[in-house]
């Protein structure tokens, strides 16, 4: 009897060892759910982007937004599965509130603010979150799974960096790749013809060659 007594409380420790083995702390608990909120934010902002933005360049981030925190939300789910954390389904108040001040902007406001918050302000806390979950998660997985996603968000942090400074330098309008220089010229303005503009406005066409014979007879 007392030999079964044994193995009996010998299975319950182990089971109780491998339900807590599963479990995280509170503090790692949070730090998966604010995994989850940075990522799905961006994607909320994102498709906001997709709808609302006149500039390719925008366009193109906020897809790349869209595809890459769909993945890193994936790989964070698959984490809290696997410990049993109920993730947030929708954004808190603070990411609600970010989503319905851009909802009300249009135009170049939007892309200003868009860059700005979701672009430059998110990807800076997102990069302190997950260097915080390295290096002081308890568990090993999240750890791992921080560390997966730090390059991506540095990434996103310097084109978002890129980007927003070509905004505010007015260089980004309705422009993407090697045509964002040709944005600046104005929105809608194709590269051919603002780049006619400056040939004409730099000198670099028949006039300086007519100003040049006109000064030969004088030499002679």
């Amino acid at each position: 009897m007392n030999h079964f007594m044994r193995v009996a409380v010998l299975s319950a420790l182990l089971g109780t060892g491998s339900v807590w083995a599963d479990s995280l702390s509170k503090s790692d608990q949070k730090l998966l759910t604010d995994l989850a909120m940075a990522n799905m934010a961006e994607i909320e902002t994102g498709r906001m982007a997709l709808q609302k933005t006149q500039s390719d360049r925008v366009k193109s981030f906020a897809q790349q937004m869209v595809d890459d925190h769909t993945k890193g939300l994936e790989e964070v789910r698959k984490v809290a599965a696997a410990r049993s954390v109920a993730l947030p389904t929708e954004l808190d108040a603070k990411h609600k509130a970010m989503a319905s001040q851009l909802d009300k902007l249009s135009g170049d406001k939007f892309d200003r603010s868009y860059m700005e918050q979701a672009g430059v302000q998110a990807h800076k806390e997102a990069a302190q979150l997950v260097s915080k979950a390295e290096s002081s998660a308890r568990d090993s997985e999240l750890k791992s799974l921080a560390t997966r996603l730090q390059p991506t968000i540095h990434q996103h942090m310097e084109n978002a960096e890129q980007l927003n400074a070509a905004i505010k330098g007015g260089t980004a309008a309705g422009a993407s790749g090697t045509q964002g220089t040709a944005g600046s010229s104005g929105a809608g303005t194709p590269q051919q013809d603002s780049a006619g503009n400056r040939d004409r406005t730099t000198g670099t066409g028949d006039k300086p060659d007519a100003g040049a014979r006109a000064t030969k007879p004088e030499r002679r």
